[in-house]
């Protein structure tokens, strides 16, 4: 067997894997001695070289810092004393750190002694993040002197690591010999040499490689030596030593605690034993635990102590919110002492069997003064039954009893508390059920207080006098308020199947007195509204609305009340509609697992689709062949990979995971690859060897000799692969031999020596600097007979580049056997995994690549590749490697370009990923690109370059780059003719540069008519020339032409003051900055010119018009809410003498209040506007300083507009059709703010439209249009509508005249004509009587009337209610049906009272009375008292009157006035008023005018 070359570094160190625990990487020696011997001289050595790198002149003492000799002396003494007691100190504390590292050194020895006893054999390395092995270190230096930051990384492939300071790349280049960057096997360090106090700053370390990437930082104190001096006051006395701070001491962790494991209600300890130098009891070191880098404070939940050589961390209660990554961190001297390791707390026993785990995490969030939000995280389920629903419980603080909030179980993780007491302080817990029955309860929440958050907001802080301060609320400030206002922002916070919740904004004003509010909900599109919380006062802006009917969408309004009352109604919200609970977030994606330690594994996955407010991940385990899972971890993790810990050596696993939400946990994930739990390296990872090579096949025989190649390893260990080694032997026998002593670097071997005929196996190893990694696994019997077949034989080395998620390019190596003929062309044949074999294509590419499209983006691939000659197809080759078609993350294209400063044409890739022995290899055609000299190629870091020296057609064609060391990293760019083409007129643009232009040569028209030519440079300095020049003559600035510039904005401009009809020509500019020039020119001539001029000249106009007063906005129209037209113009320069008159058709008008022109605004108002209405409006603005005039003409388009922008606002407020019924017929009604004839409209019967006409009469009023349906009939039923239309949008209102609707109205239709046609033929007086009758005694009265009625009423006089029969004294007559008359004879005042007539018929009646007063002769007329009619005279006779007058049948008897025997009159039917004529209608068929909107 062949000898194993192994790197000296492998032989005397080894190096142990760290992860949570952060085990510290040490060396260890065979003797104490030698180790601290070779150290002590290593260290010097280093020392040296160090100095003397960053050696540097002498350092020369300013003139500013010389003293003078006086000075020297003193200092001199001064300083000599000062040293001799800093000098005794010092030596003190030297010897305390010399013995404090000899113990940590003798302790470190014997443990790493032991561990070396135990060491098992190197493994495999598998892949891994990077991490940090050894983490930086802060520093504190002194100005002028070097430091050095060093950290070790582990990670596979090697990580790549980045500096920064402050965050930005620090770069060795920039300032030369400032900064050394150096990284040898798995160390690296950043010298910064000669600090200066700008060093001081966050320095950081960033390794990444293709698994992730992870960062260590540190800070770095630069202090001044010379101000501390300076500073001192010396008095030649030795200062004493300071109080020493925690952070000023030096510690050194030596035993830490590792992954722990704890179970639910009990407890654990996690310490760390330190040596801390010096080591005063009085002064502790100070220490801080983190949980998930969230700081620990003490608590009955956590105790921490520090002192007596240790700090330990007591977790008396666990529970499973206590798991998570666990921190010490220690101040020390130089930064920071920090060790982490993962705590896992698992369930306890349930109470049930098959019960849940106990919820985690519960917290409350938006806390008001009778509501809170409680949230909780769902528990991990392996082999329970799926949780149902939760319990949410809560106690008063300093109570011990737990009431239950829900009646029923709650689905999600999150649930609204109300009714809580404002004040009071609470504490809650969850409880989970499933079938089984009920988990055990979550711990507690912190505890909350009920308070309102929106007080504290309402207190202002007012300052006086600067000393003291007053706190005021916002009631104070409102004034006296009694109703408070409406609340606003009303929506939907959380909307879940089960409950919504509402919340909204408190109002504001909102009063002094305390106020609740009122919600209501309704079905929205129905307008019903529900009270909803009537039987609870509700003081908070929230509240959680339940048992919400499904498939319905619903609005809500709230409103706030106090005691004075209810304020107005909140806007409503929109449609809320409760959600199926479906939102469970997706499947997380692939899981890939990775060897760690003997107990652990690194597990990584993709993150869900549908991740959905995504909480975390649950990861379980299961040991093949088991059919159980067990939780990995117990609390929902953040991240995406994870490292399992607990497992049992050697045993195989497979992990799922699963994702979680406030819905619960998604499904669970595929199954990840088995993996056995075994240590991936038992050593450092720069000290790893390379895995196995694979794949031996072989490429020719001819009788003594066989060529064979192989595959890469798939793991190459910590650096580069070096050397191959072929080992072989018959296949008869089981001795190896060695093939080639000496290394080869390809991964092709001819073994020479052969016997023919016999069969022989192969195996190879790969190397490193490492050493050499373990065998292949033997191949193939291969049988040594000479290959005498006309066709080739297979290609081999088959690799994939450029791969990307649809297309990826195939390269190969030619066959070592080429057959009968030369090789024509190769066929590929691609398989996707789970398929057959099949050619990609049909003729045979000459070539040795082919780019393979039309992928299914994360498919897996393999190829073969087969040759061609004259003689036929010949063997395929081995199957490439598999390849997923998936592009690298951060994976970026050839970008083709052009050097700015330069103009040399390039391509260029910027790399994703590198490695230290990472290179670009550049090829052209797919061949790789050597010594060329039309092409130069640049490197840095992660960014290479290709240039072209001359660039012509020759250089056509796609050129390609591999990043070697890396996972694939690749591109390709075809340089076509039209491409190259622009690229050298570009590049031609920068050698041969002008002034860029960002605006040519322009021109604009100021106020006052100024004309400003100008020009804009994109870049323009401050030494940049430049010349106008109008008609080939330069114009220089002067106070008619300014000329100036502005190097910020690049502008170039010239200010023509008075612009004429000279100035028509050509204008040029010439810019010259430094090589750089251009110019510009525009031609004002003709047309352009006379634009310019015009336009000049009205702006010159303007500036003299807008010397007095003037029009600022012309005359325009606009229309208010109620429809009133509003002619509106602003108005400047006035004063309150200026005058303002408005005119229509050249008439004013006058205005009841004058128009005030020192408001600025001036509007005529135009109240129900018609058409009446168009004409040629003239506002006229005039004063001793000048005047102006605006004119506004409505008729034609514009007398459109109005009546389109009022019928816009017409048919917003518009009501819905409203039914009245009248004797004529019914009648429909919409009412809006204003209607006038010229608003567009329709009326449609089942969509049929409605001329007007007798039958259909249209017509409207300027609150409403109405449509009267004249004697209706069957033929009238059906669906009417009313369409308002504007200029873009029509409003239709409806009603539905059918059915009971249509059989009520035409019943109160009948009801109203019978009674008008009875009013109108009932008895009545029509004329004659007055109300007041004043009479001289012994007089003659006669009151006589006109009667009507059909049929003929009959006639009753009364006299104080007394019926009065005809007499002799008091005659009563009724001549043909129609008048009526009483006459009294000789009245006495006996005579006086109150006298009425009643007149009525089968219809009805009337009843009217006269007061009649009769004074004796000589007295004074008393004054009439007049009622509710004009009294009117009546002339007085002594006679009766005549039969002409007042006709008296013969046969009428003579009535007495004093008769007792008239019997009191009692109508037979009250008689209605003569104000009535038709009672009211039903209030079904008609509504009052609804408010305007």
């Amino acid at each position: 067997m062949a000898t194993k070359v192994m790197h000296f570094n492998q032989k005397k160190h080894v190096s142990h894997f760290k992860h949570h625990s952060s085990q510290t990487t040490k060396h260890v020696v065979k003797e104490t001695s030698s180790r601290k011997s070779s150290s002590k001289s290593a260290h010097q050595v280093q020392h040296a070289q160090a100095t003397e790198a960053m050696a540097e002149p002498a350092y020369t003492v300013p003139a500013f810092r010389q003293r003078s000799p006086d000075d020297v002396e003193e200092y001199q003494r001064v300083t000599s004393n000062v040293g001799k007691g800093l000098a005794s100190i010092q030596e003190e504390l030297h010897r305390m750190r010399v013995a404090t590292k000899t113990q940590v050194e003798n302790i470190a020895i014997k443990r790493e002694v032991q561990e070396m006893m135990h060491k098992v054999p190197m493994r495999t390395e598998t892949n891994t993040p990077p991490d940090f092995l050894v983490a930086l270190r802060s520093h504190t230096v002194w100005e002028k002197t070097p430091v050095k930051l060093f950290c070790t990384v582990g990670g596979h492939p090697r990580p790549i690591v980045k500096w920064y300071k402050g965050g930005k790349p620090v770069d060795p280049l920039s300032v030369p010999g400032k900064y050394k960057i150096e990284s040898k096997y798995g160390v690296h360090s950043l010298i910064i040499s000669r600090c200066v106090v700008s060093d001081t700053a966050e320095y950081s370390a960033v390794a990444t490689n293709s698994h992730g990437s992870v960062t260590s930082k540190a800070t770095v104190i630069v202090k001044r030596a010379g101000g501390a001096y300076e500073s001192c006051q010396l008095f030649g006395q030795v200062p004493y030593l300071t109080k020493i701070h925690p952070s000023k001491l030096e510690i050194t962790l030596l035993d830490k605690f590792g992954v722990s494991f704890g179970t639910e209600g009990g407890s654990i300890r996690l310490a760390c034993t330190m040596v801390v130098v010096p080591d005063l009891p009085n002064v502790p070191p100070l220490a801080e635990w983190y949980r998930d880098d969230k700081l620990l404070k003490p608590g009955k939940l956590v105790e921490i102590k520090v002192g007596g050589g240790s700090a330990s961390l007591n977790l008396p209660h666990l529970a499973k919110d206590d798991e998570g990554l666990y921190t010490l961190r220690m101040w020390t001297k130089d930064g920071t002492a920090e060790h982490s390791a993962y705590l896992f707390v698992k369930d306890a026993v349930p109470s049930v069997a098959g019960a849940p785990g106990a919820p985690i995490s519960v917290k409350a969030f938006d806390i008001n003064s009778d509501y809170v939000l409680v949230a909780w995280k769902p528990p991990n389920l392996t082999k329970e039954a799926p949780i149902t629903g939760y319990f949410v419980d809560k106690r008063e603080s300093g109570s011990t009893t737990w009431s239950q909030c829900n009646d029923s179980p709650v689905k999600v993780c999150k649930y609204p508390v109300h009714g809580l007491s404002a004040g009071h302080a609470y504490h809650f817990r969850v409880r989970a059920v499933n079938s089984a029955g009920m988990s055990r309860a979550s711990r507690e929440s912190d505890k909350v207080t009920a308070l309102d958050p929106a007080e504290r907001e309402r207190l202002q802080v007012i300052q006086l006098d600067g000393k003291h301060e007053v706190v005021i609320k916002a009631d104070d400030v409102e004034g006296y308020v009694t109703l408070p206002g409406a609340p606003t922002d009303v929506h939907a916070s959380e909307i879940f199947k089960s409950y919504i919740v509402l919340s909204w904004n408190p109002p504001s004003p909102r009063g002094r007195a305390p106020i609740w509010y009122l919600i209501e909900k309704s079905v929205a599109g129905t307008g019903a509204w529900q009270r909803i919380n009537a039987a609870v006062k509700l003081q908070s802006p929230r509240y959680p609305v339940f048992d919400l009917e499904a498939g319905k969408k619903f609005q809500f309004r709230v409103y706030s009340e106090n005691l004075y009352g209810v304020s107005e109604a909140s806007g409503p919200t929109g449609p809320v509609e409760t959600l199926d609970e479906h939102g469970v977030p997706s499947a997380p994606g692939q899981v890939v697992a990775t060897r760690n330690t003997k107990s652990s594994v690194f597990v990584q996955w993709d993150p869900p689709k549908h991740a959905n407010k995504l909480m975390g991940y649950y990861i379980d385990a299961s040991v093949i062949g088991s059919k159980e899972w067990s939780p990995c971890n117990h609390k929902p993790y953040k991240h995406t990979r994870f490292v399992v810990h607990g497992l049992t050596p050697g045993e195989t696993y497979v992990f799922r995971v699963q994702a979680v939400n406030v819905y619960g946990l998604s499904e669970e994930s595929q199954e990840s690859s088995p993996i056995s739990v075994e240590p991936a390296i038992e050593r450092g990872v720069e000290y790893a060897t390379p895995g196995a090579p694979h794949g031996i096949t072989m490429l020719s025989c001819d009788g003594a000799s066989i060529t064979i190649a192989w595959k890469s390893p798939k793991h190459r260990g910590g650096s580069k692969i070096t050397a191959y080694y072929v080992d072989k032997r018959d296949a008869d026998s089981l001795t190896w031999q060695e093939v080639n002593t000496a290394p080869t670097q390809t991964r092709t071997y001819k073994v020479d020596g052969l016997t023919e005929g016999t069969f022989y196996e192969f195996k190879v190893q790969a190397g490193n600097l490492a050493g050499v990694g373990v065998p292949s696994a033997p191949s193939l019997p291969l049988k040594c007979e000479a290959w005498t077949a006309p066709e080739p034989g297979p290609a081999y080395d088959l690799a994939a580049s450029e791969v990307r998620g649809d297309s990826l390019v195939l390269l190969w190596k030619a066959p070592v056997y080429i057959g009968a003929s030369a090789i024509t062309g190769y066929i590929v044949e691609m398989a996707k995994k789970g398929h057959s074999y099949h050619p990609q294509n049909e003729v045979p590419v000459t070539h040795r690549y082919l780019r393979v499209t039309g992928l299914e983006e994360g498919a897996v691939y393999t190829f073969k590749v087969k040759a061609v000659n004259a003689e036929g197809v010949g063997k395929a080759s081995e199957p490439s490697e598999p390849v997923v078609a998936r592009a690298l993350p951060g994976t970026q294209e050839i970008q083709l370009g052009v050097d700015e400063d330069t103009g040399d044409i390039f391509l260029s890739l910027e790399a994703c990923e590198i490695s230290e022995t990472s290179k670009f290899v550049w090829s052209k055609n797919y061949k790789e690109i050597t010594d060329c000299p039309r092409v130069t190629v640049e490197t840095k870091g992660k960014l290479s370059k290709l240039i072209f020296v001359n660039p012509d057609v020759n250089d056509l064609g796609a050129f390609s780059v591999i990043v070697t060391d890396t996972d694939g990293v690749s591109a390709s760019h075809t340089l076509t003719e039209d491409a190259l083409n622009t690229l050298l007129e570009l590049s031609y643009n920068i050698r041969h540069p002008i002034v860029p232009l960002k605006h040519h040569l322009n021109y604009e028209v100021l106020e006052k008519g100024h004309v400003r030519f100008w020009l804009q440079c994109l870049k323009l300095s401050s030494a940049a020339t430049y010349r106008f020049i109008v008609n080939d003559k330069e114009v220089t600035s002067s106070e008619s032409n300014k000329i100036s510039h502005d190097v910020k904005t690049g502008v170039i401009q010239m200010v023509m003051d008075h612009f004429t009809k000279l100035n028509e020509g050509t204008y040029t500019v010439q810019v010259h900055d430094g090589r750089a020039k251009n110019q510009s020119s525009l031609v004002l001539v003709g047309n352009v010119f006379k634009t310019v001029y015009k336009e000049a000249e009205f702006q010159r106009s303007e500036h003299i018009r807008k010397q007095g007063p003037h029009f600022a906005e012309y005359l325009s129209y606009k229309v208010d809410d109620d429809c009133t037209v509003l002619l509106v113009c602003k108005v400047a320069n006035v004063k309150k003498e200026t005058a303002f008159h408005w005119f229509k058709d050249d008439e004013e008008i006058v205005l009841e209040t004058p128009p005030n022109v020192m408001s600025g605004t001036v509007a005529l108002p135009i109240t129900m506007f018609s058409r009446k209405d168009q004409g040629h409006y003239k506002a006229k603005l005039s004063d001793d300083k000048g005047k102006d005039t605006s004119v506004f003409d409505i008729s034609g388009q514009v007398f459109d507009d109005i009546i389109n922008d009022i019928a816009h606002i017409a048919g917003s407020s518009a009501s819905e059709l409203v039914l009245q019924c009248t004797p004529e017929g019914i009648r429909l009604q919409c009412y809006m703010k204003y209607y006038t004839e010229e608003i567009r409209t329709a009326w449609l019967h089942k969509d049929t439209k409605i001329s007007s006409s007798e039958k259909m009469r249209i017509a409207g009023t300027a609150e409403m249009a109405w449509m009267q349906i004249r004697d209706p009939t069957e033929k009238e039923k059906g669906h009417y509508s009313i369409q308002i239309m504007d200029a873009t949008k029509s409003y239709t209102r409806t009603f539905d005249l059918s059915g009971q609707a249509y059989t009520d109205a035409y019943e109160e239709y009948l009801r109203l004509k019978a009674a008008a046609f009875a009013e109108k033929n009932r008895g009545r007086v029509v004329g004659g009587l007055p109300d007041v009758v004043t009479i001289m005694e012994l007089k003659t009265l006669s009151l006589t009337c006109t009667v009507w009625g059909d049929p003929s009423p009959e006639v009753t006089w009364f006299k104080n209610e007394q019926e009065v029969v005809s007499t002799e004294h008091a005659k009563i007559t009724f001549e043909a049906n129609k008048y009526s008359s009483l006459t009294i004879n000789n009245v006495t005042p006996e005579d006086s009272g109150k006298y009425s007539i009643n007149v009525r018929n089968k219809y009805g009646g009337e009843f009217v009375e006269i007061t009649v007063s009769v004074y004796k002769q000589g007295e004074t007329p008393p004054e009439p008292k007049l009622g509710g009619r004009q009294a009117t005279p009546v002339p007085l006779s002594s006679k009766a009157p005549t039969p002409a007058q007042t006709p008296t049948p013969a046969q009428t008897p003579t009535p007495s006035l004093r008769s007792s025997k008239s019997p009191t009159p009692t109508p037979k039917s009250p008689t209605p008023s003569r104000s009535l004529k038709s009672p009211s209608p039903a209030r079904s068929f008609k509504s009052p005018t609804p408010p305007r909107k």
